[in-house]
């Protein structure tokens, strides 16, 4: 026997159970009861707020991120469209400037052509009448004074001066031919000046377009990564707040099995009553969570359900999956999953006449299901 001295003894007698007190003890085990319940709420409020803010804020840094995005992509298409419309000026400039300049090489060639055959007939003239010069005084004056008369001194005279003058007009044709060639090409010069001009215009203004492009194709490319981060970040923020079991459910339910068959609906069939939906796939066709939660089981079960799934969506709302091998099952208890995450594979285990996934919804409290179609969309 443990023997108590008079100071414990007398401690002991001044400590009452309230919650064994009658009448006013009852009232004060009350008032207790919501105080401690209002301080536990109270004490949950700092931690919601400061998630509710947090995810606020980051919420609106992502609509930013989203709204520069679109202005950006909006900037960058009208970019495109200045830049396929300066494209096809400049292809149409460049391809009038490789036209004319073939027309000037055309023109140089006609004009050495040109300059050739007046060289040649040129040296002629300038050596006829050189020679006109150095012999003709004696042998035109010697053919004409040998004329036997007046009419063949004319005759003789203007033959001499014909053939002269043949020589003449020959090389004033040429040279007539020569200045038309020189003309034409000065113009083609001309214009292939002022269409390479036009060219290198336009070429410096699609090249200036081009930078500014890319410049909007890096801002785009930064804002992408933001948006990344930022959705990162996002989806930490959710992941502790699920981790640390406070989290609400934000609904609505997905499909668990994408690519399956719906088979079996919530309800009574053949006098028995189906707590859930069926869907039909082959074995292994991957099961993914219906939305956010945190896992509470995930184990083997001889009550028909073979091996199976609970997840906690928060709010109240839990959702089961059935009949799965454990080989195929991907997450334990106490992982946090995302909505559309594969959770397992499509299995025949336990009371099961084929493949399929047997899903049901809780609401309130595990045992307590509901139709899931209500909540699935």
């Amino acid at each position: 026997m443990i023997l108590l001295s008079d100071k414990e003894r007398l401690r002991k007698k001044k400590v009452i159970n309230i919650w064994k007190l009658p009448g006013e003890g009852r009232l004060q085990r009350m008032t207790i009861a919501v105080v401690v319940s209002f301080a536990l709420s109270v004490t949950l409020w700092p931690v919601e707020w400061a998630y509710a803010n947090k995810k606020e804020e980051l919420n609106k840094q992502l609509d930013d991120i989203k709204e520069k995005k679109g202005e950006t992509e909006k900037d960058i298409q009208k970019l495109k469209e200045k830049i396929d419309e300066k494209k096809k000026v400049l292809s149409g400039l460049e391809r009038k400037v490789e036209v004319t300049r073939k027309e000037l090489n055309q023109a140089e060639k006609r004009l050495e052509k040109a300059q050739e055959t007046l060289e040649q007939y040129n040296g002629q003239y300038k050596k006829s009448v050189r020679n006109m010069y150095l012999y003709g005084d004696m042998g035109r004056m010697e053919s004409l004074l040998s004329a036997e008369s007046f009419n063949q001194f004319l005759t003789r005279f203007e033959l001499m001066r014909l053939m002269v003058k043949r020589d003449h007009t020959i090389v004033k044709k040429y040279y007539d031919e020569k200045e038309k060639v020189e003309k034409e090409r000065d113009k083609i010069k001309k214009l292939t000046d002022q269409q390479e001009k036009e060219a290198a215009e336009a070429k410096k203004v699609y090249d200036e377009l081009v930078v500014e492009m890319k410049k909007n194709e890096s801002a785009l490319a930064s804002l992408s990564n933001e948006e990344k981060i930022t959705k990162e970040e996002l989806a930490q923020l959710n992941l502790e707040h699920i981790k640390a079991g406070n989290f609400a459910y934000t609904g609505p339910l997905t499909v668990p099995v994408p690519n399956g068959r719906r088979t079996s609906p919530y309800g009574y069939r053949g006098g028995e009553f189906h707590t859930g939906v069926d869907w039909a796939a082959p074995v292994g066709t991957p099961i993914v969570a219906a939305a956010d939660g945190k896992v509470i089981r995930s184990q083997s079960c001889a009550c028909g359900y073979g091996y199976y799934i609970i997840i906690d969506h928060g709010g109240g709302i839990f959702s089961l999956y059935a009949h799965m091998w454990a080989s195929s099952v991907r997450v334990s208890s106490g992982a946090v999953v995302r909505k559309g995450q594969t959770i397992a594979g499509v299995g025949n285990n336990g009371r099961s006449t084929g493949p399929h996934l047997h899903f049901e919804v809780h609401r309130g409290r595990l045992n307590n299901h509901v139709n899931p179609y209500n909540y699935i969309r």
